[in-house]
């Protein structure tokens, strides 16, 4: 049917055209014809405009004129009208024609692929296609497909074509969950075939029975990779009857039993030699520790030395004082254990004796507490205090200091005393009057060192013995609560201090003397007072220092000053003395009179001597002029004065210099 009404309207076109033809020309001389060509759609019969075959115009009558069907994109040439399938004829004219060149429209196959699953559907070339509802692929238990497009991307039609469906994969992921009864250990969301980590074993159920022990044996089910369902994992534990592991360390005895959940048991210290039972690990201080057990149980037994110890030098003096003890003040000699030393002397000082005899020290008959001691021994060792170390007091301690009147005042007023304590304490913690000025003279092993006790930066070690020259009788307090020191704190490190140190060598044999000057220091105390001490006293060779007394010290404190200092030395063989001075003052040179050269302290110094005893060819003489102050101190008729750095000795009306020369 569609072809009868197309060719009836082709026969109405040819009609037109002959219609048109039979018009007359313009030129009644030239008899014109007109060509007309079409190009059709054979399917819809609507002409295709553009592509009209070519050849159309107007001629004379009889002309002879080639037409062409031309190629239109998405059109396929058929034939003309009288089914002519030629693209290019030729006709001649005899009357204005009319010709028709039919087309079909190329139809093509679109195909939409989702899957693997095709849709397909024809379309004409040039339709637009539109675009289909998004297609979907069902999830599965390891992915989710989101549609993302299709490739390629939809045009209009020029050919066969086939769409294929984008998908994006996702991996699902799954809660998955570990359990201990109902308590939820820990909670995850992983993806689909991950094998997830177990979290660290329970110990126990959440839910344990009394007199059982809990074992982890594993999950339920064992963990496997992640599924769509089967993702929680229960604690699973081997029960069995407790038994307890009690271990007891005593020192090197150790004891291991096992008792039964809740039983009752008693532990007990061993004996230990040289110790004592303080406590239990617990702290409990019950020797017989009764207990019911309900754990695996460890008890060690905490002791403590049944003594206390004193390290002692060999060949060497050794200051301490014995401490206050809870149990009272007395100590007897068996208390004091020599075992482990040879050649043992005791030593102690008594002001009372200083003041009245030349020299104040003594074998001790009785031991007190806070009292100071020394000790000599032929061999290195342990002096062992038999006491408990706890049984120390860590009380205040009042200590008297006393004064002791003498005709020489150098003898006069000493205290020989030390820290009550077993740990170190610092001298700002000692309580004495304000208004007095305490120094403390303290052994380092080679020499003394001087210090007041006011100082920030002193402290003394546990049980350390030294000297106080008091001016009155009055108690001084020890109070280790109020500024514990740290027992590295230095013995005697004064900033204000400086010093001299000499060291002589002659024949195998070496001396060493120490001046220290300070610049706070005390003409009545320092300068010719018992505070110069001798370092070295049976020695070949001995140096030692002349003071305003004309007393050899092979140590003494002194004001820093203008003033020289002169030396002695007591040699028992003639021959060389290599003299060395490490130099801390550095305001000082060596002057050898019998030379008339002076040296550099900095510089090791020989001279050769003959043997004896040698008051005044040595001396240290200022090479850095200081000012001082003056400072006037009245001792009984004695009157010291220090005028610019000067040190001079006025008695019975008679003036002298320090190195006790008369001027007047």
């Amino acid at each position: 049917m569609k072809k009868f009404f197309t060719l009836t309207a082709i026969f109405a076109m040819m009609l037109s055209a002959s219609a048109i033809a039979q018009d007359f020309p313009s030129d009644p001389g030239t008899l014109l014809v007109d060509l007309e060509t079409v190009a059709a759609d054979m399917e819809s019969g609507d002409s295709i405009p553009g592509y009209a075959p070519t050849g159309a115009g107007s001629y004379a009558v009889g002309t002879a004129v080639t037409i062409t069907a031309q190629t239109i994109p998405g059109y396929t040439f058929l034939y003309w009208e009288d089914q002519n399938n030629s693209s290019s004829i030729s006709i001649t004219l005899t009357q204005s024609t009319s010709k028709t060149a039919f087309y079909s429209h190329d139809l093509y196959d679109i195909k939409f692929v989702t899957n693997g699953d095709t849709i397909s559907e024809p379309h004409y070339y040039g339709d637009s296609i539109t675009t289909p509802q998004n297609p979907s692929i069902e999830a599965t238990d390891q992915y989710t497909f989101a549609f993302s497009g299709w490739n390629p991307s939809i045009t209009r039609v020029t050919g066969p074509q086939v769409y294929t469906a984008m998908f994006d994969t996702i991996v699902n992921r799954y809660p998955v969950n570990f359990y201990n009864g109902d308590s939820l250990l820990r909670s995850d969301t992983l993806a689909y075939g991950t094998t997830p980590t177990a979290p660290t074993a329970p110990s126990q159920p959440t839910d344990p029975q009394e007199g059982l022990r809990y074992t982890f044996s594993g999950w339920e089910p064992e963990i496997h990779a992640v599924d769509a369902q089967n993702n929680n994992y229960y604690a699973q534990f081997e029960e069995e009857e407790i038994t307890f592991t009690l271990v007891v360390i005593c020192g090197t005895d150790t004891t291991i039993t096992y008792p039964a959940w809740g039983e009752e048991v008693t532990v007990s210290p061993t004996t230990q030699p040289d110790q004592h039972f303080v406590q239990w690990s617990n702290g409990s201080t019950e020797e017989d520790l009764v207990f019911s057990i309900y754990n695996d149980t460890t008890f060690v037994a905490v002791y403590a030395a049944s003594f206390m110890e004193i390290d002692v030098a060999a060949n060497a003096w050794t200051f301490f004082c014995l401490p206050q003890i809870m149990i009272g003040d007395g100590w007897q000699q068996e208390m004091l254990i020599t075992d482990s030393l040879a050649g043992v002397a005791w030593g102690t000082y008594s002001g009372e004796l200083r003041a009245s005899a030349q020299s104040g020290w003594m074998t001790p008959e009785e031991f007190y507490a806070t009292q100071g001691y020394i000790i000599y021994s032929t061999k290195a060792g342990k002096l062992r205090l038999n006491v408990y170390p706890e049984q120390v007091t860590t009380e205040a301690v009042d200590v008297m200091l006393q004064e002791f009147e003498s005709a020489h005042a150098e003898n006069a007023n000493w205290n020989f005393i030390g820290n009550p304590y077993n740990v170190a304490i610092e001298a700002s913690a000692i309580i004495f009057p304000d208004t007095t000025e305490l120094t403390a003279t303290i052994w380092n092993g080679t020499g003394y060192d001087n210090e007041l006790l006011t100082s920030a930066t002193l402290a003394f070690q546990p049980m350390q013995a030294f000297f106080v020259q008091a001016p009155g009788e009055f108690d001084i307090t020890f109070d280790q609560t109020a500024s514990p020191a740290p027992a590295r704190r230095a013995l005697a490190e004064v900033i204000d201090n400086s010093r001299v140190d000499i060291q002589a060598t002659a024949g195998g044999y070496t001396d060493k003397t120490r001046i220290i000057f300070r610049s706070n220091s005390s003409v009545r105390y320092e300068a010719g007072r018992d505070a110069s001490k001798f370092i070295t006293a049976t020695a070949p060779i001995q140096m030692y220092f002349i003071d305003v007394d004309n007393v050899n010290c092979a140590q003494m404190v002194r004001p820093a000053g203008e003033d020289n200092i002169r030396l002695g030395y007591m040699l028992r063989n003639a021959g060389d003395i290599t003299i060395e001075m490490p130099v801390y003052a550095g305001d000082y040179e060596l002057y050898d009179a019998l030379t008339d050269k002076s040296y550099d302290l900095y510089e090791t110094v020989t001279i050769n001597s003959q043997a004896g005893t040698f008051n005044n060819r040595l001396s240290l003489r200022p090479i850095k002029k200081v000012t001082t102050a003056i400072d006037n101190t009245t001792v009984g008729e004695t009157t010291k004065l220090i005028i610019n750095g000067q040190l001079f000795l006025i008695r019975d009306g008679k003036t002298f210099t320090v190195q006790g020369t008369q001027i007047k």
